[in-house]
């Protein structure tokens, strides 16, 4: 099988972006894994969504989204309960803080993506509705269309929460977040949960931790939530610059690692809120993202370990940003349990979040391979088992959650990898107004606190 080529899995997690947002408009068409024409389920051929506010008033999803917002749509886990079952379900009242506890199963969503809450949801917050319901057309981001059209888009791919960057993140590193449902409220929990070694997992739970410290490394353009994993501070040299990881991915020495975490620019500082990052978040600018996605890709594709590698491109929830297709039930990876103070909203982690943008990039995919199959963020520890430990080894980590999720293995099906040559040069994305740093450039300056740690060297 093609997939036992693959010797390195790098992984560009970004922010905050639906399905709908970034591919709704864009008239991504190809053939499933088995060879069958298929179209990308998106906004294109439906008749137009709309959403009403709390007063009544109506707005239509409709396409030319602003490349950054001036408000953040709401996205925590009270937000997305909102969105997907609707005012005529969710109070305001009730949305406020960490007011809403649920005493059972996640409740139904609403009765179709027209009574969804997308629209009294930005409203609550304050966002201009209009602008936030406008999703993308492909001309504005011609990277991610690219690489969308050249290689393999999953449709289906659904975050592992409804709710915010925190939870999903450590869903998509251990396959659980151990409880926790919502955001660190202040900065005293934020800094309080990343200086806890022992607050999320036992220091075994998640793949940095279950693989060999030669294996992995993150690379961050500041600093990298996934530091709040327990167990990795005993492993401070695996966590790289950007930059320094793109040094070593064209150094003369060996490229050791089989698993890159990449972690984009957050630039989340109070006094900056994401204005300069190259997350996506939609308080920066989407142009940089693009940037940095180009950058990611030519970086490995230009490398010795091209036809070895599968870069997997994905975005760790929805951000408050429609999309029509409602998630469905899932397997929770274990209960929590009782008295976890992570769980404020009672959730028992039974449904999945909104649809999210994947892209699984590798010399071994068949161009335009639309993969309609439903996944989530454990489907890449799923497939990480199957690329890194294939049976009969022993899976890197498993639960309930990720026995469950279907593996994306299937979609390394050709025999004889593309070449780099015969593959198009990517587009550029749409340049910022006025000059624009490199990526690299602005990537390599850490916070002070984390420019200390050393360079990977292959060990612990």
């Amino acid at each position: 099988m093609a997939s036992q080529s693959i010797k390195k899995v790098f992984v560009l997690m970004l922010e905050n972006r639906s399905y709908d947002n970034i591919f709704g408009w864009s008239d991504l068409r190809g053939w499933t894994p088995d060879g069958t024409p298929t179209q990308a389920e998106g906004l294109i051929g439906k008749p137009l969504f709309t959403n009403r506010d709390r007063s009544g008033n109506v707005y239509s999803i409709g396409a030319g989204a602003p490349f950054q917002l001036d408000g953040d749509p709401g996205h925590e886990f009270s937000d997305a309960l909102l969105q997907l079952c609707g005012p005529a379900a969710i109070a305001k009242a009730d949305c406020v803080g960490d007011a809403i506890r649920l005493g059972g199963s996640y409740p139904p969503p609403a009765a179709s993506a027209n009574d969804y809450g997308f629209a009294a949801c930005l409203d609550d917050h304050g966002c201009d509705v209009a602008s936030a319901l406008r999703c993308f057309t492909p001309d504005q981001l011609p990277v991610l269309n690219f690489l969308a059209h050249q290689f393999a888009v999953c449709d289906h791919w659904f975050s592992s929460v409804p709710g915010p960057t925190w939870p999903n993140r450590f869903f998509t590193l251990a396959g659980t977040s151990w409880g926790l449902d919502h955001s660190p409220s202040d900065l005293s929990t934020l800094a309080s949960d990343f200086l806890d070694a022992a607050r999320f997992g036992n220091g075994a739970d998640s793949v940095l931790t279950r693989l060999n410290p030669q294996e992995w490394i993150v690379a961050s353009g500041d600093f990298p939530q996934s530091w709040a994993l327990a167990g990795v501070d005993r492993h401070v040299g695996n966590f790289v610059t950007y930059a320094d990881f793109l040094g070593m991915l064209r150094g003369a020495q060996p490229f050791a690692p089989s698993f890159v975490f990449i972690e984009p620019t957050y630039d989340a500082s109070p006094l900056s809120r994401f204005r300069n990052g190259n997350s996506m978040h939609p308080l920066g600018d989407v142009r940089r993202g693009e940037a940095l996605i180009k950058e990611v890709y030519e970086a490995v594709k230009a490398s010795p370990y091209w036809e070895q590698s599968a870069l997997i491109v994905l975005f760790d929830e929805h951000g408050g940003f429609f999309d029509h297709v409602a998630p469905g039930a899932c397997v929770p990876p274990s209960a929590p349990s009782a008295g976890n103070d992570l769980n404020v909203h009672g959730f028992r982690f039974d449904r999945l979040g909104f649809r999210v943008p994947a892209l699984v990039i590798s010399p071994y995919v068949r161009q335009s391979t639309i993969d309609h199959t439903v996944y989530d963020h454990t489907s890449l520890l799923k497939t990480v088992d199957v690329l890194l430990r294939p049976p009969p080894g022993k899976p890197v980590i498993t639960n309930d959650r990720i026995a469950a999720a279907h593996a994306f293995d299937r979609l390394f099906s050709l025999n004889t990898p593309r070449h780099r040559d015969d593959i198009p040069p990517c587009p550029s994305p749409i340049a910022l107004p006025g000059s624009q740093p490199s990526t690299s450039a602005a990537a390599s300056r850490s916070i002070s606190a984390f420019q200390t740690l050393p360079v990977y060297r292959g060990a612990a």
